[in-house]
């Protein structure tokens, strides 16, 4: 009986290389997987079922779904050679780690440090290890000594070595979870002997090799005195798509990689690395447009074999081979190189799981949805896609209700881009769509609502009106659940509207709601859904805000004077978006009487002058009169500007179209001393930036066409005997 102890770096192609060598030299009966005991049976389908990795083994708490743990495979990875090899000589894969059902019940431990002594304390071994070495973490120490290159089986008794070395330096305490887990695989090897194996395989990560080495120095009444008391949960595991991007160490796995493209590379290709990389960024290159070259390769291949040499590596490392194509083929700028990190260092390839394993109706139901709206493609991508629909084509309103429903699920596979007035108004939908492995975590988790994707998003939408207890947050989820068409629950939220909307007083908060109600109103028109309901509710609201309106916009301050400001303007393009005659005579004499009443914030007063305008509530004459009597000497200079502010609302057009008021501002402006232009010159400069480019050059001509009025040399902001030197300059730069 013979029991090899294989220490290994998860997703490390040359663990894997190795690891093989020294499989096919023991030729063992049985293998034991650093993996939970109680996931054996979805393993094992591993070995049969044609899975194409990167998948991962995803293991939940069915009863509750905030406890789940991801056990990725790629290609390079050791574990999944060595279910491979198992399955190709017939040999039984055993997990042997910690059952998940006992780790989801585990409480959290806090990080400790680790010390040796004489040094200052360190968080990782290897770090620190590779710090002595000269590199910059344990990670690219790791990849130089053991992934770049395959030592067999000979590989792991230094790596046996070093841990142990590693262990007994280090005066660490371990984790109450490792020693855990370590008492649990210890376990496992001695069931493995006393079923009767001969050659066993364990493999392990390196740093657990010394505390399962000593599997038959511990006793077993031991392990069994720490493992006694542990309580356990039924679990339920299954295989999911995963992409390269989540494998990688910057997406935050722990176990993840630094580079698991140029992995996928060392694994198959040990033999001409570094040109076959280099020859696939010329590829790449030319696919782009950009100009690659057999010299430019060549040359590539020279100059990171050169660095390599030059640094003391045997080989070319990624991050090498990175800096030559840098200043090969983009001459050391580094915005091109993004794609290359994008497909050639970190990958976008993206796992297939097949349809014959078991999965829940759900997902069933969802992956016809797909097929069936013709978002294959876009299922199956890695990356951000953009996507066009046009509702008025089947396929493609079965593709936005899908999306909208899946959202609705806590799935946002897709972004709807809303149109240039921040709305979507038309029959199309422009959608950015970007696929994630733990989405169909989502689904099985959004089973318990329902086995159709239809009956699922219903059911949530119905908990979630239940919470909910604030009308805007009411008005939000209404608003997406509207364009996903869910008939089963639309009645619920609108009584539950307007129940929240009969008891709010706040004019803040129907103003906030009243865009939301118009939406829905203007969407489901498009969607050809009855929004009767809504159309009442909304028939409600704006007499109630149009008669509160004038008595919140007194006597504010400035900052809550711009909130309104914001709210009123939103709610006055709402309310011509509805185009209801009845609606629109009680927010006129509301806009009537902010203007005329007393103490009204001056931007607001100013803003109801121009939407009055603009619906022809109100004359020329008597907009122009009312400019007038804010910029007038009775009124301090601030005041007028910030009236001003609210009667030209962000648009110039008023200027330009009616000169009359261009040049009463010009007087005003004009007429004012030193110190009051100085007070309201921030003011003007705001107003003036939130026009368009187009209307600050035609003002710009307006002036040199008319020019301006002069100003009095005693009231001048400028230094006179200043401007007259540098005048003739300034007019030459001007072009005059």
């Amino acid at each position: 009986m013979a029991v090899e102890i294989y220490g290994i770096r998860h997703h490390g192609p040359g663990s894997a290389r190795s690891l093989l060598e020294a499989l096919a030299q023991q030729q063992p009966d049985c293998i034991l997987l650093e993996h939970p005991a109680d996931v054996s049976e979805v393993l094992s389908q591993a070995l049969v079922s044609g899975l194409e990795p990167p998948v991962a083994m995803l293991v939940y708490d069915p009863k509750a779904f905030s406890r789940a743990l991801y056990y990725p495979f790629a290609e390079f990875s050791p574990e999944w050679q060595a279910m491979r090899y198992a399955a190709g000589v017939g040999v039984p894969v055993w997990p042997m780690d910690l059952p998940a059902g006992m780790m989801f019940l585990l409480p959290e431990e806090p990080s400790g440090l680790l010390t040796v002594e004489g040094a200052a304390p360190v968080m990782d071994p290897l770090g620190y290890l590779s710090s002595l070495a000269g590199y910059a973490d344990g990670e690219r120490w790791w990849e130089v000594v053991v992934e770049q290159r395959s030592a067999g089986g000979g590989a792991f008794v230094w790596i046996a070595e070093l841990m142990t070395a590693l262990r007994e330096a280090f005066g660490i305490q371990e984790k109450r979870e490792t020693l855990l887990r370590e008492a649990y695989m210890r376990r496992c090897i001695r069931e493995a002997v006393k079923a009767g194996y001969e050659r066993i395989a364990v493999v392990c990560g390196a740093w657990h090799v010394p505390a399962l080495q000593s599997w038959a120095q511990v006793k077993a009444s031991a392990d069994a005195s720490v493992l006694r008391g542990l309580k356990k949960v039924t679990v339920q595991a299954t295989w999911i798509p995963w992409t390269y991007e989540r494998l990688a160490t910057e997406s935050g796995y722990g176990a993840g990689v630094l580079s698991p493209a140029w992995y996928e590379l060392l694994f198959l290709h040990e033999a001409n690395r570094t040109s076959r990389w280099m020859a696939g960024v010329a590829k790449l290159l030319r696919e782009e447009g950009v100009e690659a070259s057999p010299a430019h390769v060549l040359e590539a291949v020279r100059l990171a074999e050169s660095l390599a040499a030059l640094r003391g590596q045997p080989v070319p490392g990624i991050e090498t081979m990175d800096e030559a194509v840098g200043a090969v083929f983009f001459q050391g700028s580094r915005v091109e190189q993004q794609l290359i990190r994008k497909r050639l260092i970190i990958g976008d390839r993206m796992g297939r799981v097949p349809g014959e394993l078991p999965a829940t109706p759900l997902q069933r139901d969802f992956e016809q949805a797909v097929k069936s709206a013709r978002l294959s493609k876009e299922y199956g991508a890695t990356g951000e896609l953009t996507k066009e629909l046009d509702l008025r084509i089947d396929t493609q309103r079965r593709a936005s209700l899908l999306l909208h429903r899946v959202s609705l699920l806590g799935m946002p596979w897709g972004q709807c881009l809303p149109d240039a007035e921040g709305a979507i108004s038309t029959f199309r939908e422009r959608w950015q769509l970007r696929w994630l492995p733990e989405y169909t975590f989502v689904l099985i988790r959004s089973g318990m609502y329902g086995n159709t994707v239809l009956t699922a998003a219903e059911r949530r939408v119905q908990e979630q009106v239940a919470e909910v207890a604030r009308l805007q947050d009411l008005v939000a989820l209404a608003e997406r659940v509207l364009p996903a068409e869910l008939p089963a629950v639309l009645p619920e939220i609108m009584s539950r509207m307007e129940s929240l909307a009969a008891l709010a007083a706040d004019v803040y908060v129907l103003l906030e709601v009243l865009p939301g109600l118009v939406r829905m109103v203007r969407y489901g028109n498009v969607r050809k859904t009855d929004t009767a309901l809504v159309s009442h509710l909304t028939g409600q609201l704006i007499p109630r805000l149009s008669l509160g309106l004038p008595g919140i916009s007194t006597h504010l301050d400035d900052e809550p004077a711009e909130t309104l400001y914001r709210l009123v303007v939103e709610a006055n393009r709402s309310i011509r978006l509805l185009d209801e005659a009845d609606q629109e005579a009680y927010w006129l004499q509301s806009l009537h009487q902010l203007r005329e009443r007393g103490g009204v914030h001056p931007l607001l007063r100013g803003l109801a002058v121009r939407l009055l305008f603009d619906r022809e509530s109100l004359s020329f004459e008597e907009a122009f009169r009312a400019l007038s009597l804010a910029l007038s000497p009775g009124e301090l200079p601030v005041y007028g500007a910030r009236w001003m502010a609210g009667f030209l609302s962000g648009s110039g057009v008023l200027l330009l179209y009616h000169p009359p008021l261009w040049q009463l501002i010009d007087r005003w402006v004009t007429g004012m001393t030193s110190a009051a232009f100085r007070e309201v010159l921030p003011l003007l400069r705001r107003v003036f930036s939130e026009f368009g480019p187009v209307e600050r050059q035609q003002m710009l001509a307006m002036v040199k066409r008319e020019g301006i009025t002069e100003v009095k040399e005693e009231d001048s902001v400028y230094d006179q005997d200043l401007l007259r030197i540098i005048g003739p300059t300034i007019r030459i730069l001007l072009g005059e």
